[in-house]
């Protein structure tokens, strides 16, 4: 894989002719390495080019371009006239800058997520992101030891309060006398890159009594992920629950045992989109305390991964996709990192509750529905 040029604004795009196709990424607001949504559908990009040029001998370029959303027709624009064979945007604001670009170049595809446009070379992919939250709210539910649990929201819009409600509804299901606590960082596009405000937010909930926060902001979530290890701590649990007990078990990093004084109880974050669990490390040993729970994963990296197969395998099909916990479009990380956090019982839970929400038994209900 060859990344030919990555643009801060639009600009020509030129290349060397032997490659066998040309892939687009045009990066929504936060940037490419977001660690999160951004983030998310390059690695998927990325694995894929890999396996195609390993597998198939196949020689691909990929064009990238970092603007904003008013840049962002711009950024598209320049692709297609490079020749790119395939163009992923994520993100909805670009919806409508696809819609016109899309119309203008017929011979490239063009992947939507989180919005729809209707064209013959689009493919629009959503994200019944309510299901993912649902079963990580459970998780926060089930182990809070203060029974209060926080949610820090980028741009307050229909997509991250799909987030929030999911997140509310698996919280309650597994705790009823839980309180969550909802923020958002702004709303404007800024809200994306904010995490100063981000963290703030996560001051202010944890002052409530907040031990666990889900973050659904792009890279402004990195507040919430910085604020997590930069406190460790907190004094004040009110209930025991399975986390109380796996903790017993779990040795703590140096500088955790000395900043938290006896009967002080771990902070944790819970991450977004991509697998943000390992940002929870703070000593390099996944055997020790990490302060991130689990993530609530968001595959935007198999949207981009799947349509990177299908133009080079000739089998693209345009329309609009809702992935979720059917199509493991969703779920919930689960690595080294937070292993010793969530117990088999619980793990054993969570696989009856996603059965429930596949077979329609329990029906999870989202912002937008």
């Amino acid at each position: 894989m060859r990344i030919l040029v990555t643009l801060i604004a639009a600009a020509a795009l030129t290349f060397a002719s032997a490659q066998d196709f040309v892939f687009g990424l045009n990066f929504d607001a936060g940037g490419k390495f977001d660690g999160s949504f951004n983030e998310g559908t390059f690695r998927g990009m990325e694995r894929a080019i890999a396996e195609l040029e390993a597998q198939r001998n196949l020689e691909i370029d990929l064009l990238e371009f970092e603007g904003t959303p008013e840049t962002s027709a711009a950024g598209l624009r320049a692709i297609a006239e490079a020749g790119a064979d395939l163009i992923v945007a994520p993100g909805f604001n670009q919806q409508d800058s696809i819609a016109s670009v899309s119309a203008e170049f017929a011979d490239t595809f063009f992947v939507l997520i989180d919005a729809v446009v209707e064209g013959p070379n689009v493919r629009s992919v959503l994200f019944k992101e309510h299901e993912g939250s649902f079963m990580v709210g459970y998780i926060a539910g089930t182990l809070s030891q203060t029974g209060v649990v926080g949610f820090v929201g980028g741009m307050d819009i229909p997509l991250i309060r799909n987030f929030d409600q999911g997140y509310q509804e698996g919280v309650t299901y597994a705790c009823p006398d839980c309180t969550i606590i909802s923020n958002y960082v702004g709303v404007t596009p800024t809200a994306w890159n904010d995490p100063a405000r981000a963290k703030e937010l996560a001051v202010a909930q944890q002052a409530q009594g907040a031990d666990i926060i889900y973050a659904a902001a792009g890279a402004s979530g990195n507040g919430v992920i910085d604020f997590v290890k930069e406190n460790m701590c907190y004094q004040g649990a009110t209930r025991r629950t399975a986390l109380t007990e796996a903790l017993a078990d779990i040795p703590v990093y140096p500088a955790y045992a000395a900043a938290c004084p006896a009967g002080s109880q771990p902070l944790f974050f819970i991450g977004v989109d991509s697998n943000q669990n390992p940002l929870g490390d703070t000593d390099g040993d996944p055997t020790t305390l990490n302060h991130g729970l689990t993530s609530m994963l968001k595959r935007v990296d198999v949207a981009s991964y799947n349509a990177a197969f299908d133009v080079a395998d000739g089998t693209f099909d345009p329309g609009t996709l809702v992935l979720g916990l059917a199509e493991e479009g969703v779920g919930f990380a689960m690595d080294e990192y937070n292993a010793a956090l969530i117990p088999d019982d619980l793990l054993a839970e969570l696989r009856i509750i996603a059965d429930m929400i596949v077979s329609g038994q329990l029906v999870v209900q989202g912002y937008t529905d």
